[in-house]
């Protein structure tokens, strides 16, 4: 890992229609860690991580990634310096096919990203996600739950990302499909991808990640050890209440 912070995000208060919804977020991951953003339902993960790709507005804060500052940035400008993202509600583009989610970042921003090879980039995204191999040519909207997560997280692995955000990629599946997911993320993290992944369910994430931040109300409460912290009580009656 290197001494200074791959993503730094500092003092971050993000606002939705008006209202501050995290008050001052502080945290960081660095090169090759994977760190887990824990929280109940309403508790402010989302809003962080739509802050970090500019899609929500903030009040006051900063975000540095590799050193420089995202604030102010244009949404569609963040993806292009390495950041991945796969939002909650998967947000594909419906009416197109698996492998067609997979190339349309590529076409647009490939070569931000210098990609100079299609195929092997989406190739290697089947070669990975190998449930989705028979479901390439299938339209999106036709895909199950699990499917659909694999298919968003496949589209941000697109751009070849150095840090990729994972917004409750666990969330609302079966319990087989999460441990498939898991190992998936896993597989992720060993090609030295950076990831940062927003849970609800704090018993997820220790095999995961290397740490913890867990967010109630907006603001950060507590943050170490995944394994410690999810067999905290307090942050266990925390987590009662359902995902954001």
């Amino acid at each position: 890992m290197t001494s200074d912070p791959l993503l730094e995000v500092s003092n971050l208060s993000a606002l939705v229609e008006g209202f501050e919804v995290t008050h001052g977020i502080d945290l960081e991951v660095r090169e090759g860690e994977a760190v887990a953003l824990v929280g109940r339902n309403g508790a402010g993960k989302t809003s962080t991580f739509r802050s970090i790709m500019g899609l929500t507005p903030v009040a006051n804060g900063s975000v540095r990634f590799k050193g420089e500052e995202l604030i102010d940035r244009r949404a569609e400008l963040i993806p292009k310096r390495g950041i991945g993202y796969q939002p909650e509600n998967r947000d594909l583009f419906t009416g197109m096919t698996v492998e067609e989610n997979f190339r349309l970042p590529i076409w647009t921003s490939g070569d931000a990203r210098d990609i100079e090879d299609e195929e092997a980039v989406v190739e290697d995204v089947f070669d990975l996600f190998t449930e989705l191999e028979n479901r390439r040519n299938a339209e999106v909207q036709n895909l199950s739950g699990g499917q659909g997560k694999m298919t968003a997280i496949g589209r941000a692995l697109a751009l070849q990302p150095d840090l990729l955000l994972l917004d409750e990629p666990l969330e609302g599946l079966a319990p087989v499909v999460v441990e498939n997911l898991k190992r998936y993320i896993r597989e992720i993290i060993d090609r030295e991808i950076s990831v940062l992944v927003a849970e609800s369910n704090a018993s997820h994430v220790p095999e995961i990640v290397d740490r913890m931040y867990v967010i109630e109300r907006g603001e950060i409460v507590d943050s170490g050890d995944p394994e410690v912290l999810a067999e905290n009580e307090e942050i266990q009656l925390l987590m009662q209440g359902g995902g954001e």
